[in-house]
């Protein structure tokens, strides 16, 4: 799995991640830092005068000024990102432009639905570039749709549909990659084992082995 190609969604929550935790790797420096040193500044020393608290001088409340406006600033960049990522995960791409599956979640498996009738059975594939639109249900108790390399997932639930989206990445060297699909709602004893493959291949890959189903009803996993 670490040799896939991340998808765009992946990349930009990884770096989101990794910005946060900068941001508050330098700040939780600076608290600390700052704490020790003024403890150590203004410790109790023998025939020095203690002085009652004066309050904010000049100096300490321009500080505090500087200190609030750079936080500010921070938090609202981050506020922006978190918005970026968050209008991609609640707008799905027009469906005329994507890749419609029907997913439905049983114990303990995945079976997927593509336009043509045809069915596969704990493999999906789909081609890269092109964006997928999954609807996920389930057919008996509450399970849950998770794509871990795409960083997303959503509630399989009985009677229902949820709506999820991905594009995966095109590698220049038109290779296909497996990526892994969980289910993540405790959904019975063999849970553990609710595991199935996703398999993004070069859109003529794609093309020939879709019409090459034949069967409505292909429960071999797609082979």
């Amino acid at each position: 799995m670490s040799q896939q190609a991340l998808p765009p969604s992946a990349v930009d929550w990884n770096n989101f991640f990794n910005l946060t935790s900068y941001i508050g790797l330098i700040a939780a420096a600076l608290v600390i830092g700052l704490m020790v040193y003024w403890a150590i500044n203004n410790r109790y020393r023998k025939g020095r005068p203690v002085t009652a608290w004066q309050g904010l001088g000049r100096a300490p409340a321009r500080e505090a000024v500087t200190f609030a406006a750079i936080s500010t600033i921070l938090l609202f960049g981050l506020a922006v990102g978190s918005y970026r990522l968050n209008t991609y995960l609640q707008y799905p791409p027009p469906i005329s432009e994507s890749l419609v599956i029907d997913v439905t979640a049983f114990q303990w498996a995945f079976s997927f639905h593509y336009p043509n009738n045809v069915t596969t059975l704990d493999e999906c594939r789909i081609p890269t570039g092109q964006p997928i639109i999954f609807n996920v249900t389930s057919s008996d108790v509450m399970h849950n749709f998770g794509l871990p390399d795409f960083k997303v997932k959503i509630d399989a639930i009985p009677g229902r549909y949820n709506i999820l989206w991905i594009t995966a990445p095109t590698m220049p060297d038109n290779s296909t990659m497996t990526y892994q699909i969980r289910c993540y709602e405790l959904c019975g004893v063999g849970h553990t084992y609710m595991i199935a493959s996703l398999i993004a291949m070069p859109p003529s890959e794609f093309n020939q082995w879709l019409n090459s189903q034949t069967s409505s009803m292909n429960m071999t996993g797609g082979s």
